[in-house]
């Protein structure tokens, strides 16, 4: 009896399929494959300190639920052109224990 059931159990056993696990796909570098732009509203600019205060939607690349917060930027430029009230596409960073606005367009 035992010899009955050890060889059910290893022919059930044998009879399932493998499970290989698939190698990953390559990481890609493109922005638009990687992470959607999110959307906002400028609050506030402050150009001295390279910071900009959205009021925005979720943001998936760090995984931010929607509110208002001031973010710093990766570099001034990325203000010019933007005024209080605009809306936005942009894209946001973590570098180190900051988020940085990486990319920023006034929304057409």
């Amino acid at each position: 009896m035992k010899k009955l059931l050890i060889a059910t159990l290893l022919g059930s056993a044998l009879a399932l399929p493998a499970f290989a696990a698939e190698p990953a796909a390559p990481a890609s570098t493109s922005a638009e494959a990687a992470v959607p732009m999110s959307q906002g509203e400028v609050r506030k600019i402050d150009l001295a300190a390279q910071r900009i205060t959205l009021r925005h939607g979720p943001i998936q690349s760090v995984g931010m639920p929607p509110m208002t917060m001031v973010f710093g930027v990766r570099e001034a430029a990325l203000l010019e052109g933007v005024k209080v009230g605009d809306q936005v596409n942009f894209q946001v960073e973590m570098q180190g224990n900051r988020m940085v606005v990486t990319e920023l367009h006034v929304a057409q």
